[in-house]
């Protein structure tokens, strides 16, 4: 009899509810495998990447635009730097590059004054990199006044198709 009232006993412990420690920790461990997976098929570094990427093919599509508009007031001649799209009132503000970033303004011929100087700048190119795994076979967004265009490209020194 006592090993009867034994038996009942433990079989009324077992058909009490709730979970054990070990099914939680599965469910944890299962929960915590989807969500990596998750997070490798979103990669969120990739999409801050892509999203300075739009920036910065903005902010060079703007500059270049403006040096055009500061060529055409000036005689066809381009704006020695960015600052001065800025002091000849083309731009309002100079863009900042996102953090990590940043924005190449060479002119030509080399030493040119600007605008208004005694060597004058005949064209203008505008680079930065760019980081979204997007443009791995073409990582520079370039600006070019000889072509008006802005494209993406292999090199720094390449030029826009």
């Amino acid at each position: 009899m006592k090993l009867s009232a034994q038996i009942q006993k433990g079989l009324a412990l077992s058909k009490s509810k709730g979970f054990t420690l070990i099914e939680l920790l599965v469910v944890i461990a299962v929960l915590a495998v989807l969500a990596s997976g998750v997070l490798v098929l979103i990669d969120p570094v990739d999409k801050v990447n892509a999203a300075n990427d739009s920036k910065v093919q903005n902010d060079i599509g703007a500059l270049g635009r403006s040096s055009e508009a500061f060529a055409t007031r000036h005689n066809g001649n381009y704006p020695a730097s960015i600052a001065e799209l800025v002091s000849g009132g083309e731009l309002k503000v100079a863009p900042t590059a996102p953090s990590g970033y940043t924005y190449s303004y060479v002119v030509s011929p080399a030493g040119c004054t600007g605008g208004s100087g005694a060597t004058p700048c005949t064209s203008v190119v505008i680079t930065s990199n760019l980081k979204a795994k997007l443009y791995t076979s073409t990582p520079v967004q370039r600006y070019e006044t000889a072509t008006n265009k802005s494209c993406q490209v292999a090199t720094d020194t390449t030029s826009c198709p």
